[in-house]
Formats: C-alpha cells, sequence, structure tokens
C-alpha cells in the first residue's frame, strides 16, 4: 500500500508560487466592484491601453508585453472579479475579490506563477503593479 502512495506522490504537481495585491478604499463595494467591471477604467491604471471590446466575453488591449486578451468571470454577489489574461506569450488566471471594510471595501488580486515562466520572470512582471493599484485607487476615489 505504501508503494502506491508514493506512486501518487510523483505524480502531483507541486502548488506554485503566489503573489498576493491588495488595495483599501473609502469607496463602497458596489461603487468599487463596477468601477473593475467597467475594463475601460482598468486604462486608468496606466500599463493597459487602448481596451476595446472584442467578439463573446473578451477584451483587447495594449499592454507593456504587447497585445492582449482579458476576459473577467464575475459574480457580483460574492465580489469575485476572476479573470483570464492571455499575452506576452503566457496565460494567467488572476483570483480577485471586492470585499466589504467597514464604510469602504478592499480589492485583493491574487497571482499564481503560470507553468511557463520561472519565478524571476514571474516577479518582474508584477513589479509595476503597485503603480497601477495607486492609480485606480487615485481615478476611483476622485
Amino acid at each position: 500500500m505504501v508503494y502506491l502512495i508514493n506512486i501518487k506522490l510523483k505524480n502531483m504537481k507541486i502548488p506554485r508560487s503566489v503573489i498576493v495585491k491588495t488595495m483599501v478604499t473609502i469607496k463602497d463595494v458596489k461603487t468599487t466592484f463596477d468601477f473593475f467591471m467597467n475594463l475601460k477604467n482598468w486604462e486608468t491604471g496606466g500599463a493597459l491601453k487602448n481596451m476595446r471590446k472584442d467578439n463573446d466575453d473578451w477584451w483587447l488591449c495594449d499592454s507593456p508585453l504587447g497585445e492582449a486578451k482579458i476576459r473577467i468571470r464575475s459574480n457580483e454577489k460574492f465580489g469575485i472579479l476572476d479573470h483570464d489574461f492571455i499575452g506576452g506569450g503566457g496565460k494567467w488566471t488572476v483570483f480577485s475579490r471586492v470585499t466589504p471594510n467597514e464604510s469602504g471595501s478592499t480589492v485583493s488580486w491574487l497571482f499564481i506563477r503560470p507553468e511557463d515562466i520561472t519565478q524571476e520572470q514571474f516577479e518582474g512582471q508584477l513589479q509595476n503593479f503597485d503603480n497601477e493599484i495607486e492609480n485606480w485607487q487615485k481615478a476611483l476615489e476622485s
């Protein structure tokens, strides 16, 4: 029996590293959720430009890594703003939530390192995300 357990463990994939980013805002959950549901607002972060609706649920934009596609998989009741990002030679699924925080709200983004990039590349691609968060917060609260 132990032999079978060892075989199963050898075939298991080890969880990949994650980076979590957050933004605390004075805006309520609905206002914050609506802001991020409008992908044109993502341009205010500074990294994504020329956001335009494509076929189906996808949006096209220009990113620092070249042309990209984004699709949101949302559920307003639970504050879910998960999204798929395809661009720069890779595919990311980002798990994002808007949660109540007293009279304001908190937005969180959980990034799981894609299998096809190194830890160094993963961290490098997210190094400017804090600037985007700061810009989004300014746009949202203005």
